[in-house]
């Protein structure tokens, strides 16, 4: 137990912060002065015969408890988390669900409380990832644990309440894609391997790598789903899990296959040798590796030396350098739990859109499900496909995909549950356009008067640069 706010003395003046009776839910300004504040938690908790009164969230319980010490009695704010108490090993035969919110929970621990301040990234709209790399360098790796917000050095009216840190990780991956530095994986699946080779005359490409290692570590940290799948061997990687053949699948097809032809076939005629192929060098797998020949006693060592070379030995030192990235934000420590299909859930979220789902955890401001521009909504999006609806949620959340729970925990950026919401506004001919407030996952519909008027304004908002600043406004 801890103590996470502590009344000690009526003698203090003030409570120095916000503070919600945990009852009434009477929110009680920083100025208030303790001394006040006892008196309603007397008041309130005890008129209901209680002395204890609990709040539950993913985070454990919060707990008020009323305590003598040499000043009378004080009212408390405790926590206690239960799932913090189950050990490395015992989490690990738990289901996927209990493995999460251990690792939830964990990672909590770590945080710098938002009311400690915050850190404030300075980008530039035209440079955003040369600047984003110079700001975040720059930064000590514990206040990586705080929250960032991002800061627009060409407009300063563009404020973050958090919706812009979602968008702004976003469009740093499509860029590392654009610019080759994530290139697409030699499959059938959009997924995303390291490019070492790629030529950069503006980046430290060492620096760009631990940069990108910073970014997911981020995005987990926040529960960001990233835009992005890395394939299978980064994920073991990460997890510090051996590489093996059926990982390849999810690399190259072609290696896979092939590898996986000569661990089924008699190979003993084939003139192969340990030896390579990389980028018009011939590279010895091991030592005196040219005089070596390839055959069906030794071609598991030939697979597992071609597996280290492709996946390891040919990204250093960048893979080191993204890894010391990520695991300043993410103890290594928290990730042997997990098998690698369980950590992409978490890191990459739904890869598809439910709309029923996301219908069901609608809450709606100034309108109700039942009028006729609600239902219309629905219905656009209902014959959209998910490319679009990806985008269109990119626009309302500032974020391509749902997490791995569904829209029921979709988060604002300070952790807490935060439904999307569609606010209805007056149709304005100047404006027609709707507005995302991607910090609070809200979205402003204005009262169409046609259905295909709406359609076309909903469209332009994944089709046209309609922003402020990355969708957002």
């Amino acid at each position: 137990m801890g103590c996470c706010c502590s009344i000690k003395s009526p003698s203090q003046t003030t409570l120095g912060r916000e503070v919600e009776c945990p009852k009434c839910q009477q929110v009680f300004p920083s100025y208030t002065t303790n001394h006040a504040f006892n008196d309603h938690l007397d008041n309130c908790l005890m008129s209901s015969q209680q002395n204890v009164s609990r709040i539950e969230d993913y985070r454990g319980i919060k707990y008020w408890e009323k305590v003598q010490n040499e000043q009378g009695f004080q009212w408390i704010l405790k926590e206690y988390n239960p799932i913090l108490q189950i050990n490395e090993q015992k989490i690990q035969l738990e289901p996927f669900g209990q493995k999460q919110v251990w690792f939830r929970a964990k990672l909590e621990k770590l945080r710098i409380p938002w009311q400690n301040g915050c850190t404030i990234l300075s980008i530039s709209q035209n440079q955003i990832l040369e600047s984003s790399l110079e700001s975040i360098m720059e930064l000590k790796s514990r206040l990586l644990h705080g929250e960032l917000k991002i800061n627009f050095q060409e407009d300063q009216k563009v404020q973050d309440a958090g919706g812009l840190l979602r968008e702004w990780s976003t469009s740093i991956l499509q860029q590392l894609v654009n610019l080759g530095y994530l290139q697409k994986t030699e499959t059938k699946e959009l997924t995303y391997k390291f490019n070492p080779n790629v030529q950069s005359n503006s980046f430290d490409k060492r620096q760009l790598f631990s940069f990108l290692g910073i970014i997911v570590g981020k995005c987990l940290f926040e529960r960001i789903p990233l835009s992005s799948y890395l394939d299978r061997t980064i994920i073991k990687h990460i997890l510090r899990q051996k590489i093996v053949l059926e990982d390849i699948k999810y690399f190259d097809e072609d290696l896979f296959y092939s590898w996986q032809y000569l661990l089924n076939n008699n190979i003993d005629q084939l003139d192969l040798y340990f030896q390579l192929e990389y980028f018009g060098k011939t590279i010895n797998l091991k030592e005196n590796g040219c005089e070596i020949k390839v055959s069906d006693s030794n071609v598991q060592e030939y697979i597992n030396l071609n597996i280290f070379y492709y996946t390891q030995q040919f990204l250093e030192p960048y893979l080191s350098d993204f890894l010391t990235g990520f695991y300043q934000i993410i103890p290594k420590t928290l990730l042997r739990i997990f098998k690698p299909q369980e950590f992409e859930m978490i890191l990459f979220g739904l890869p598809f859109i439910d709309l029923q789902d996301w219908s069901k955890y609608t809450i709606y401001k100034d309108c109700s499900a039942e009028d006729y521009f609600i239902q219309w909504f629905w219905q656009i999006l209902s014959t959209w496909n998910q490319a679009q609806l990806s985008q269109f949620l990119r626009f309302c959340t500032g974020s391509t995909r749902v997490p791995v729970e569904g829209f029921s925990k979709l988060e604002s950026n300070r952790g807490e549950i935060s439904y999307f919401c569609i606010q209805a506004s007056n149709f304005d001919n100047e404006n027609p356009y709707p507005k995302a407030h991607t910090c609070f996952n809200r979205l402003e519909l204005p009262k169409y008067q046609e259905l295909q008027t709406m359609e076309i304004f909903l469209k332009a908002t994944i089709h046209e640069a309609l922003e402020g600043q990355f969708g957002l406004e």
